[in-house]
């Protein structure tokens, strides 16, 4: 199994819809014997890269093809785009990337395919193409910034002429950014660690919080093993650490999992008091336990729960966090399936996240603490939520966040990161307190 030819075999599986790192690990899993790690590496660039650009490909192939794209055979619609995405946008020599995609027409079965695969992707490789070139901003977002038709629509509504800056900021993934565990070393200590294992290191805007460059994945290495430190993104430490968790305290978590908001209270929590994380996928559960063995964290520990039914028989909570499931437009750069979202339900889902808010707020205790925060820049999602909850929930209140980071915009209900602003992923937090009757 070559990586080109696995990198089209999850590019035809993705086809029937799933999330995209589920497919591709499926594939690699499949592959007998397995690809080495540089292979591996290049079939999950070709992959994600097609998933990125899929609608410009298209654009570019229906140019010279005289069936439309979605209409071709699978194996061929998935070897054009394949070997599109290569020649322009992974630095494949065009000659090399026209070759392969030929061969490997053949090698699948396709073979009176092959000279429409060659001249296609010559001839397609070949167009200048440009921003400029679509000046009906829906047409632009939709094609060359390849977003769906309701993902364009809302951020064109939402945010104008800003939207195109948004959906050029998704081409950029964020820092690598990391939070320092606390608990069992220091940021001088772990910054010289990296540094040693090879990594560059910068320090974050915040105490405990480090830019890394890393060499391989960051979940790797002697530093990540023994539980230093875990892999956050700024916004959302950011979201964590508004919740102000203090020693002592008794913190709810509702919607917990993969565990890093949690683990970053825990060490706000100096390891003292009660953490109860909730997670309704009872896998996941699995992980955030994983996460706090690893990185020694024994005041916390992690239920399977529903977030949307109240849990009368947990009592009363100091500081109560509530990061919602969510659409997941704030983090497109790091989740390229996102980007082709039918927004379908959100009325459901905008009604789930008002439940998990109220459940929050009824767990809370007098003068407590209330975060409610999402990775999605949709304003319904966000300031409208927290704006419907203060409506039916008057003896609350929005506070202002002490931490500030270049380009966040503090509203009336709430702090909301858009990543061409802020450089990281699109994130939306609220601090809601409670005051005494």
């Amino acid at each position: 199994m070559t990586p080109r030819r696995l990198a089209v075999k999850a590019l035809m599986h993705q086809e029937q819809e799933g999330y995209a790192n589920l497919v591709l690990d499926a594939e690699l899993k499949k592959c007998v014997p397995p690809l080495d790690a540089r292979d591996s590496a290049f079939a999950a660039r070709i992959f994600y890269t097609v998933l990125e650009y899929q609608p410009l490909l298209d654009h570019l192939l229906n140019r010279f093809s005289k069936k439309p794209v979605a209409r071709l055979d699978t194996p061929v619609r998935a070897i054009l785009r394949a070997g599109l995405a290569q020649a322009r946008y992974m630095d494949v020599p065009l000659p090399a990337a026209v070759n392969e995609s030929v061969k490997l027409t053949k090698a699948m079965g396709k073979t009176s395919a092959a000279g429409m695969v060659n001249a296609i992707l010559r001839r397609a490789a070949a167009v200048h193409i440009q921003a400029e070139d679509f000046r009906n901003p829906l047409e632009r977002l939709e094609i060359y910034e390849c977003l769906s038709h309701p993902v364009a629509e809302l951020l064109y509504e939402q945010y104008g002429q800003d939207a195109l800056l948004l959906a050029e900021a998704f081409r950029n993934r964020p820092a690598s950014v990391i939070r320092i565990n606390t608990l069992q070393t220091t940021d001088e200590a772990l910054a010289n660690a990296l540094q040693a294992e090879g990594h560059a290191v910068r320090p974050g805007p915040w105490p405990h919080a480090l830019l890394v460059d890393f060499v391989g994945s960051p979940a790797m290495g002697k530093s990540f093993s023994q539980g230093d430190y875990h892999v956050q993104g700024l916004a959302s430490q950011f979201a964590a650490l508004c919740v102000q968790a203090k020693p002592g305290d008794k913190v709810l978590d509702l919607c917990a999992a993969p565990g890093g908001k949690s683990l970053t209270m825990a060490q706000q929590m100096q390891n003292s008091g009660s953490l109860v994380s909730g997670e309704v996928v009872p896998g996941r559960v699995h992980l955030i336990e994983k996460a706090f063995q690893r990185c020694g964290v024994t005041c916390a520990r992690a239920v399977q729960n529903d977030a949307t039914v109240f849990r009368s028989d947990w009592g009363k909570f100091d500081r109560v966090l509530c990061d919602v499931p969510c659409s997941g437009l704030g983090v497109i750069a790091k989740k390229p399936d996102i980007r082709y979202k039918d927004l379908a339900g959100m009325e459901n889902l905008c009604a789930i996240q008002q439940k998990i808010l109220q459940n929050g707020a009824d767990s809370l205790a007098e003068n407590g603490c209330l975060v409610y925060s999402t990775c999605t820049i949709n304003s319904q999602e966000n300031q409208v939520q927290v704006e419907n909850f203060l409506k039916n929930n008057p003896d609350f209140r929005v506070v202002t966040p002490d931490l500030s980071l270049p380009g966040m915009q503090v509203g009336p209900y709430g702090t909301l990161f858009l990543p061409h602003k802020t450089g990281t992923d699109g994130f939306f937090v609220a601090i809601l307190e409670k005051l005494s009757t």
